[in-house]
């Protein structure tokens, strides 16, 4: 059986991996944002990538487009939960936060400098995600233009107050919560 302490160091690892080049069981992720407007109240589901994970920070960071319904939601409500599955290894993992709208023009520079070429195009079209379309390729940029994206280019930081591992393997299920104290986590066996 493993240790608390061993399975926190685990969570990092897989969040690291997940963020990393490579695409592994955890690049993507669920995320659950609080709705607004005309779905107030209903919870909002999406799929993500991660795209950073910082254990010393205890943050994990996406991009988004900035004209997207879950920046305005996070903007109401920073709350935010997300959920990995890595069916391979049998673990689930469950990370709850405050999301903050990165603000910093030279570090989103810099992340979209970083960025593949081909992820960044998804920014250059001229509809906000879930514009209604009279064809799917409408919303696809069809010739370059001196318009690059980067004004719809937004990063989202996680600042964790929760981390939950839920190993569901025929071993036995185990089930930890780690809850932030200050710069510190706190960890706790739970019933899976």
């Amino acid at each position: 059986m493993k240790s608390l302490d061993d399975i926190r160091t685990n969570i990092w690892k897989a969040l690291a991996a997940g963020a990393g080049p490579q695409r592994t069981p955890l690049t993507m992720w669920q995320a659950a944002t609080n709705g607004i407007g005309a779905a107030a109240g209903m919870p909002q589901v999406r799929t993500v990538v991660l795209r950073d994970a910082d254990q010393q920070g205890g943050t994990v960071s996406f991009h988004t487009d900035m004209r997207s319904a879950k920046v305005a939601e996070l903007r109401a409500d920073p709350r935010i939960a997300m959920t990995g599955l890595d069916l391979d290894n049998f673990v689930q993992i469950r990370l709850e936060g405050r999301a903050q709208i990165c603000a910093d023009e030279a570090e989103r520079r810099a992340v979209w400098n970083a960025a593949r070429p081909h992820t960044l195009i998804l920014y250059r079209t001229p509809f906000a995600p879930g514009t209604p379309l009279d064809a799917p390729e409408a919303g696809h940029v069809q010739e370059p233009s001196s318009e690059d994206g980067y004004a719809n280019f937004c990063v989202i930081r996680v600042v964790l107050d929760k981390l939950e591992y839920l190993d569901i393997s025929r071993e036995g299920h185990q089930r930890a919560v780690f809850l932030r104290k200050g710069d510190d986590w706190r960890g706790a066996w739970i019933a899976p």
